[in-house]
């Protein structure tokens, strides 16, 4: 094999190396970064760290975030007021009490400008200004508008919503898909959400039809009663 080749079959071998999952561990109130045989790659002097996303971690030293990549390189530095994970190439951050998004380049991509903010799910965030809720897509464009008192993330291409007091469900044009009537609801999966309405919980289907009924702690602890009683009497009838 000629030097170049050699050259080129380490530096593979070092970034196979470096892409391996890291495997977050604790020493003296410390995070730190290991393999999976135990060979440390950052030691242990963060305050508290996340799992490796999309190739970076979030971590936490003297109350400010950061990030590091899988050589334990410091790649965007920690003075964020509050930051979240990668997602689709974006994180948030905060300066102050204002969110925005940068990109793993550590650029701002989407202004500080909100009071709160989500990571992204299904190619959307959620976003909040003045007290109210919308979301926008990876450019900082609007796409729920902020008119909602609360919402969910976005799952299965539904959005749980929160208006005048009730739950619906909205889809990722805004248009309502399942009514605000319910006390509270869970986000779609699997094909199913569970809803509350009144002192009942329901799970329904995307055409918003009740598919099953879900028992209350009540119920629950009512049938165990029942059972309990029927064993009893069976011991007796038994002896």
């Amino acid at each position: 094999m000629t030097p170049f080749k050699l050259l080129v079959a380490a530096l593979l071998l070092s970034n196979i190396s470096f892409s391996q999952n890291l495997i977050r561990f604790y020493e003296n109130g410390k995070v730190g970064y290991k393999t999976a045989d135990n060979t440390v790659v950052v030691a242990p002097g963060y305050d508290a760290g996340s799992d490796f996303f999309e190739g970076y971690a979030l971590v936490l030293q003297h109350n400010k975030r950061g990030f590091i990549d899988e050589t334990g390189k410091i790649v965007i530095p920690i003075r964020y007021d509050d930051a979240g994970v990668f997602r689709n190439g974006l994180a948030k951050v905060a300066e102050g009490s204002k969110y925005g998004y940068i990109n793993t380049k550590g650029e701002t991509v989407i202004e500080c400008q909100y009071t709160q903010a989500d990571d992204f799910s299904e190619g959307l965030a959620r976003v909040q200004l003045n007290g109210l809720w919308g979301c926008i897509d990876n450019t900082g464009k609007s796409i729920i508008p902020l008119s909602y008192d609360w919402l969910l993330p976005a799952s299965e291409s539904l959005i749980a919503a929160k208006k005048n007091g009730k739950w619906g469900f909205i889809n990722t044009s805004n248009t309502v898909v399942i009514p605000f009537e319910y006390n509270n609801v869970q986000s779609f999966k699997n094909g199913k959400a569970m809803v509350t309405e009144g002192d009942e919980r329901w799970f329904i289907n995307a055409k918003n039809k009740k598919i099953e009924h879900v028992k209350s702690h009540e119920e629950l602890e009512r049938e165990l009663e029942e059972k309990r009683e029927r064993r009893e009497k069976e011991d007796e009838h038994s002896k």
